[in-house]
């Protein structure tokens, strides 16, 4: 690694690579119930081992974003190869061009002025289309040259949480016909199709299913998502392998509970 990354520019003070499972801490699973993470069942990873990747997420949406990447932020030692930085800016600039933009490009400047060879960054710009239609195309090429993947979810991120869950089209959601109420309608009625609703801790569990379904169904026009069809199974691909054993020790350990608690 790079003299001096350690993956923490964010805030130098707090060592990222401290264990965070402890007997006070909690991870948000299991149909969205808290669960306290016992250290004695999970394996530890060996103390030389060091993250060999940091995620930069940028994204404008605030809330179902960051927690869908909130339980390997918060567990850090069952995920020891990967960290992941998320930044989140909904606001507009002048003109209506959104600032995550900006932010995102200049932020990414900061990062590789003291990236490793050693150990890749990976930078993601997550947009919906509903606000944003109008500047993806500019969004893109700004993406392209600052070395940022643009993933795209038409209409909103909740499309990629319905396919964690299911494996077909929405077919049966009535589409508004006013297009900047497609998204809060369906995330309405999504949330009525899947048991206990949208749920982005819990829609991680599931995400080799997750990819799969939101790659069967993905259908683009001129280089974008159309509607139904999110492109967040690229970055999800390319995590996988980071969180692949810890997510399955997590999924053990719920199975686990079932059982006792029979």
């Amino acid at each position: 690694m790079a003299a001096g990354r350690h993956y923490q520019k964010d805030n130098p003070e707090i060592d990222p690579l401290e264990s965070v499972v402890t007997k006070s801490n909690v991870a948000t699973f299991n149909n969205g119930k808290s669960v306290s993470a016992p250290n004695s069942r999970y394996t530890k990873p060996e103390a030389s081992k060091v993250p060999q990747a940091l995620f930069v997420i940028y994204s404008g949406g605030t809330e179902r974003e960051k927690d869908y990447f909130s339980l390997i932020d918060k567990n850090k030692e069952l995920f020891p190869f990967i960290r992941i930085a998320f930044h989140a800016d909904s606001n507009f600039e002048e003109g209506g061009k959104p600032s995550i933009v900006r932010f995102a490009t200049e932020k990414t400047k900061e990062y590789q002025e003291s990236a490793s060879k050693e150990n890749t960054d990976h930078y993601f710009l997550i947009t919906d289309v509903d606000h944003f239609e109008q500047f993806l195309p500019a969004m893109q090429q700004e993406c392209n040259a600052s070395n940022i993947e643009l993933i795209i979810s038409n209409s909103c991120f909740e499309v990629w949480l319905y396919y964690a869950e299911k494996s077909n089209r929405p077919l049966d959601f009535v589409i508004p016909q006013n297009k900047l109420k497609i998204s809060s309608s369906f995330k309405t009625w999504a949330n009525t199709q899947i048991n206990g609703g949208l749920k982005p801790t819990k829609a991680i569990f599931n995400i080799e299913q997750n990819i799969a379904n939101a790659k069967n169904n993905y259908v683009e026009e001129y280089g974008f998502p159309t509607l139904f069809s999110t492109q967040m199974f690229r970055l999800a691909e390319q995590m996988l392998p980071f969180v692949n054993d810890g997510l399955e020790q997590l999924r053990s350990e719920i199975e686990r509970r079932k059982i006792e608690h029979k």
